[in-house]
């Protein structure tokens, strides 16, 4: 009789040592997924800003598209787009530059506004986000052969408007991240 409590008792230490040594370890890969899931949420929301920043920009009417004319759509994104205006100056690479300016050397583009997009956004911002928000590219015939660097591709937005996109090179254009935006006003 006295063996049976013993052999209960040392049953009963061992299972609480191996449930004791599991139950640390089932939480402890939790914490990075976690992060990794924020930090992609993240990128998210920036790409997403920045596809809805470029569309406030598309709507604004050709007497706007100059330095002053923009800053109403700057002021209501700046708390979710590092966003500065080009004066002439060196800006940091994590900010959205954004240089309007008038057009006299393509006769049917008036004005257009550049926006060199800043590297935390360009791991994110693919030529498939823009296509799936603003449309199909258009398709043009190419006048040369290959490039190192691909060719901008555009996208019409309406009968007045176009995006012209700069991206880096990728087998699949869909997923060739975006360097640099265009905002082309015709009329």
């Amino acid at each position: 009789m006295m063996r049976l409590p013993v052999r209960l008792y040392a049953f009963l230490v061992l299972t609480a040592a191996i449930v004791w040594c599991f139950s640390g370890c089932s939480g402890g890969d939790q914490k990075p997924d976690q992060q990794k899931g924020h930090k992609l949420a993240k990128k998210a929301s920036s790409t997403d800003n920045f596809l809805s920043y470029t569309d406030a920009l598309t709507k604004l009417p050709l007497s706007k598209f100059d330095s002053l004319g923009i800053v109403p759509t700057n002021k209501a994104f700046a708390g979710k787009l590092p966003i500065s205006i080009y004066k002439g100056e060196a800006i940091g690479r994590d900010s959205i530059i954004v240089y309007p300016y008038k057009n006299s050397e393509v006769a049917n583009i008036k004005a257009a506004i550049r926006l060199l997009v800043a590297q935390s956004i360009t791991d994110s911002l693919t030529i498939g986000d823009f296509t799936r928000y603003f449309g199909d590219i258009k398709k043009e015939k190419p006048l040369i052969g290959n490039t190192e660097t691909p060719l901008p591709v555009e996208i019409t937005v309406d009968a007045n408007t176009a995006l012209k996109l700069t991206f880096n090179s990728n087998k699949k254009l869909a997923l060739a991240h975006v360097t640099m935006v265009e905002v082309l006003k015709y009329r």
